[in-house]
């Protein structure tokens, strides 16, 4: 149970205190996970704060088919940790040996969740038969249907009940507090972790804003991707993320230029991957006010067979891949792009058939192309429409919008190309652990251990293992030191140290909401103009298409918006939560501008889900004009990992440290189980922490 032991007095206000060993802050599959494993080797002193528990990525976001990554135990071709960490690291800007303990770990992270009742089909042998998914040679992927990661929330939560686990609900972290937070050292000498302040939004009126302290040894961070950060994301809207906060102290951050974006719905938010495409619907998109209907894909392909190619293979190939623009399945996903940035909006039909220039003549299995025949065919799914072809192949994914509310067989899907997945994210080694703040455990999309594309599913598995990890390495830290807390003067004298950056947050909600000499310019903005100004531009300059000429324009835009966060106005007390929200996230959108302005400063190139404007590269297709011209990729760049942290200069953090690591190589060490057996007794396993 967290502790209350005592309140400290910040500008005026009595904010109470409290003390656990491990604060878990977030309540998705890798928050929920650490929770379980703590519980279970031991760990009592553990609390879980999140802004919902029925929130968060995990619970409320899937596909046709959500892919879950492992090892593979049931193929005729053998396997081996090696081999699936090849594929992980294989993607680029991956560390090799983060990739082997993602692959070795994986059977292990896959079997906890299936003995804790998550229902992966098996065969009659025992065998989780997989299949392949994207960026995948060896079919490691598995799934419960469209609900995957729900399914694993209710099974991990259920755990963390059982043992019993504290858990603050309807709490938001505003900010992490921390020791010497102004000095980072490669070797994590020069930043430690001390502690959280959160908002109870329940208390919101209580005279001190519902803020509490809560002083904690170890924090681990699972907060989930940036999901507020783009105004088309498929993210749920009840998330918003929280690596801003992390920033914020300077933690480092790895290749936060990759991120994944793919077609999706945008009345109910949801990945159209998959069966969604392999069925071959149709595309259009029309003015603003429903009217004026346009084929916009048929001056691009030359032949029904070419279309429906490129259609069925968006079902295999879902996220923008800029190596697939040229010529590839991937100038579905730009077309829609420019459309939208056209101010048109986009549909996917089931109801009907692609239609067709008048020479190709009437849509029919015969003109249908080859690879899609014959998937539809050994399925059982050929029909004559989409919706009846849905039916045969998937027909949970129509129950899944029906439950929605959106009836696939009498209406239209509206549709973007929208922010899905973030790659990067914050710097942590092979246990999890912050590389440059110690006792800061990033985990779950949070962490930047995804490289620029990885294979589907693999941030599940991930999330899982460094959930373990995690768990691992705080409970050696506890063996190594026997932590009984700090004692009253070691007490005050840590609160004493980070105390203006509880007054600084003070100050900020004074301003926001009026109570300071400061507030009531003319020009601050609601919270949600505000919030519209960085998704805005995290879409238009952020997002798939990345634009060097306007790169250095942007990027000074948002270090002003960042400036002017305390510039919104909160007439309103229930207001204030996303107020706070807003502080992190603006921070959030600079370091991830500043990060992609920095790479094409260095010569990166088009890579993963996005492509490089330049007028000297190469034609994406004769029809779109000079505009739409890809840099090529810099292959040499793949082994270079992106580091960034924002440093303070006068108290207000505005400039960006960068460097590029060289990404470490796969282990290939041999060990002698006598020698194996003898460090893990002595914990010296753990404690080497490269």
């Amino acid at each position: 149970m967290a502790q209350l032991t005592c309140s400290v007095t910040a500008d005026g206000l009595e904010i109470p205190v409290y003390r656990t060993k491990v604060l878990i802050a977030g309540s998705g599959a890798a928050s929920l996970s650490c929770a379980l494993h703590l519980s279970r080797m031991g760990e009592e002193d553990v609390l879980v704060v999140t802004d919902n528990l029925n929130g968060g990525t995990s619970r409320n976001t899937g596909s046709d088919k959500q892919t879950y990554y492992k090892l593979s135990d049931s193929t005729l071709e053998p396997d081996s940790a090696y081999d699936m960490a090849e594929a992980l690291a294989g993607c680029g800007c991956v560390n090799g040996d983060i990739a082997l303990v993602e692959a070795v770990c994986s059977s292990r992270a896959f079997y906890n969740l299936v003995n804790i009742g998550v229902p992966f089909p098996h065969n009659r042998y025992g065998g989780y038969t997989g299949y392949k998914t994207d960026h995948d040679p060896a079919s490691r992927g598995t799934s419960t249907g469209p609900f995957t990661s729900k399914l694993m929330v209710e099974c991990l939560l259920d755990e963390v009940n059982r043992y019993g686990t504290e858990i603050w609900n309807s709490h938001d972290v505003v900010r992490i507090l921390s020791l010497d937070g102004e000095q980072h050292t490669a070797d994590r000498s020069g930043a430690k972790i001390a502690g959280v302040l959160v908002m109870d939004k329940h208390q919101l009126n209580n005279g001190s804003f519902g803020l509490k302290i809560i002083l904690t040894d170890n924090l681990v961070l699972g907060l989930g991707g940036p999901a507020g950060l783009y105004e088309s994301s498929v993210y749920p809207k009840i998330h918003t993320g929280g690596i801003g906060l992390a920033l914020e102290i300077g933690a480092e951050a790895a290749n936060l230029t990759e991120s994944q974006f793919g077609i999706a719905s945008i009345k109910h938010r949801w990945n159209l991957s998959g069966s969604y495409q392999q069925v071959i619907p149709a595309y259009y998109s029309t003015d603003e006010d429903g009217s004026n209907r346009n084929d916009f894909l048929l001056p691009y392909f030359s032949s029904y067979e070419a279309y429906t190619k490129a259609v069925f293979l968006k079902g295999y190939q879902w996220p923008f891949d800029s190596s697939k623009a040229i010529g590839g399945s991937s100038i579905i996903d730009l077309l829609i792009y420019i459309e939208r940035m056209n101010g048109r909006r986009v549909f996917m039909d089931f109801r009907e058939n692609p239609a067709g220039k008048a020479s190709w003549g009437d849509f029919n299995r015969n003109c249908v192309s080859k690879t899609a025949l014959e998937y539809l065919d050994n399925s059982a799914a050929w029909a004559k429409t989409p919706i009846r072809r849905l039916g045969k192949l998937n027909p949970d994914s129509i129950e899944l919008y029906r439950m929605f509310g959106i009836n696939l067989e009498t209406e239209a899907l509206e549709i973007d190309v929208c922010a899905q997945h973030n790659n990067g994210g914050l710097a942590g080694d092979i246990w999890w652990e912050s590389t440059n703040i110690s006792r800061l455990f990033p985990i779950g999309e949070i962490n930047g251990s995804h490289g620029i594309s990885r294979p589907g599913g693999s941030a599940l598995n991930s999330g899982q293992v460094g959930a373990l990890r995690a768990a691992q390495r705080i409970v050696s830290y506890s063996s190594e030191t026997r932590e009984m807390g700090p004692s009253p003067s070691e007490r005050t004298e840590v609160l004493s140290a980070f105390l203006p950056q509880i007054e600084s947050i003070v100050a900020f909600i004074r301003t926001c909401t009026g109570g300071s000499d400061e507030a009531g310019r003319e020009d601050d903005l609601s919270p949600e103009d505000f919030r519209q100004e960085y998704r805005r531009r995290m879409s238009i300059y952020g997002g798939m298409v990345r634009d060097p000429q306007s790169m250095s324009e942007t990027l000074a835009s948002a270090a002003s918006q960042m400036e002017r966060a305390s510039h919104q106005r909160c007439s309103e007390v229930e207001c204030l939560p996303q107020v706070l929200k807003n502080r992190h996230m603006v921070i959030t959108h600079f370091c991830y501008l500043a990060a992609m302005a920095d790479y094409l400063e260095n010569g990166g190139g088009s890579r993963g889900s996005c492509i490089v404007l330049d007028s000297e590269g190469s034609e994406i297709h004769g029809l779109l004009g000079e505009r739409w011209k890809l840099r090529p990729e810099n292959i040499e760049k793949r082994n270079l990992i992106q580091i960034i942290r924002l440093k303070s200069e006068g108290g207000k953090a505005s400039t960006i440290v960068s460097e590029y690591r060289r990404a470490r190589p796969i282990p290939m060490e041999t060990y002698w189980f006598e020698k194996v057996w003898s460090d893990f007794k002595s914990n010296s396993h753990i404690k080497e922490k490269k």
